[in-house]
């Protein structure tokens, strides 16, 4: 009889590396889904890729990867923002927020050429799940169960809240228009079924509450209309522009739910000091708080745990009546959270995260070169709305597709 061996080519069970990648597959299609199994999932792809060795060899695959080591300089600084940290429990927590990204050369390694379809199907069909299980609560066809994280069908977005639901929506509308539209030869039957697609996801769109989704979803569409008319200008711009000013309106006008949530921005922007705890006008505060604590700290920040005490301080002696913020862990802008904490240093240190994505961009000739200007020009408007590099979903969301756009091609494992 005979003999087989684990990850022989004619052998019962498949390697570590494939069964690492069929791992990535299933965070792709779960980490919206669960918090749990997304970290479970991504820990056990650490044991293996851990277990598996050849650490020489993935060096070499990622020790010219720009994005990888920006990514890895992004963790550094926060410990490097121990030494002027007097906060060591709230260090922890950060810390336990962003070392997640070091995971990017990690799973830089992981990629299988062979799976990438597969990592995004993954993804899409986790979002088209999460979508038709929207619309049957919408509809009160399905209850909003405790499982879902509802408890009515107000905000209909199941297992995440709209800050995290919209905006993943967003991108994946924009996933959508790429496949049907820049990505190559499809038939009109997948064509029209993207199409299909597309339609429901933006309608749900803004029957929901995530006010950032729907605005990062008109200007990825309005990028999208420049990658099609790639080489134009004066066409694309006519266009953009057209479809901005006819959906905006449109969803003023005829959804309830976005014509409230405008109105309510509007109202608690104006009377922020009036209504200090809520959504809106708590921003204005964190944000007039920290502009006093970056004034006082320009050059290295507070560190990366004394944000919470400091700007208790503040607080205290600017807005005492504002409570909520003093128990938030940013201040809903990612780039005054980096400033806040680090200051100029912080800023140099994102900036140049996106600038090594545009780098990459700009000489890339993978067929995802669309998407690789795309994803930097998301998460630059998003990171202006919340805390979102603290953010399990959208953290997830950057390492897996962070991970496939910017892997080195000529590396990558077959």
């Amino acid at each position: 009889m005979k003999q087989t061996t684990l990850g022989s080519a004619e052998g019962k069970w498949p390697d570590l590396a494939t069964v690492n990648s069929w791992l990535l597959v299933l965070l792709a299609f779960s980490f919206m889904i669960s918090i749990a199994v997304g970290n479970i999932l991504l820990t056990l792809i650490l044991l293996l890729w851990l277990w598996e060795g050849k650490f020489h060899e993935k060096f070499q695959q990622v020790k010219h990867n720009p994005f990888a080591w920006a990514a890895v300089a992004f963790v550094g600084l926060h410990f490097l923002g121990l030494l002027w940290t007097s906060d060591w429990e709230f260090a922890a927590f950060v810390l336990k927020k962003e070392f997640k990204f070091l995971m990017v050369p990690v799973l830089m390694t992981v990629l299988k050429r062979e799976h990438i379809p597969y990592y995004l199907l993954g993804f899409l069909l986790s979002m088209s799940l999460l979508v038709g299980i929207s619309y049957g609560i919408y509809l009160e066809l399905i209850p909003p169960y405790a499982i879902f994280g509802l408890e009515t069908v107000q905000d209909p977005t199941p297992f995440v809240g709209h800050i995290v639901y919209n905006p993943v929506l967003a991108f994946t509308l924009y996933m959508i228009l790429y496949v049907v539209f820049l990505s190559g030869e499809l038939s009109w039957k997948f064509k029209a079924l993207g199409l299909v697609l597309f339609v429901m996801m933006g309608i749900n769109m803004f029957l929901t509450q995530g006010r950032m989704g729907q605005v990062v979803f008109l200007v990825l569409l309005s990028l999208f209309v420049f990658q099609y008319y790639r080489g134009k200008v004066l066409k694309p711009a006519l266009v953009a522009l057209l479809l901005v000013v006819t959906i905006a309106p449109a969803a003023y006008l005829f959804s309830p739910v976005v014509k409230d949530r405008v109105n309510l921005a509007v109202h608690e922007v104006q009377n922020y000091q009036q209504a200090p705890n809520s959504s809106m006008g708590l921003r204005v505060i964190m944000l007039l708080n920290s502009f006093q604590l970056i004034e006082e700290n320009p050059l290295l920040g507070v560190g990366t745990g004394d944000y919470r005490q400091e700007y208790a301080r503040v607080n205290q002696e600017n807005f005492p009546e504002a409570t909520r913020g003093e128990v938030l862990a940013h201040p809903h802008n990612v780039y005054v959270q980096e400033m806040v904490q680090f200051g100029v240093l912080g800023l140099l240190v994102l900036g140049y995260l996106f600038y090594v994505m545009l780098c990459l961009y700009q000489r890339s000739t993978s067929p995802f070169r669309p998407v690789m200007l795309a994803f930097p020009v998301f998460y630059f408007v998003i990171f202006f709305s919340d805390g979102y590099i603290m953010d399990h979903y959208l953290t997830f969301l950057f390492l897996l597709l962070g991970s496939i756009l910017y892997v080195d091609q000529a590396r990558l494992r077959d």
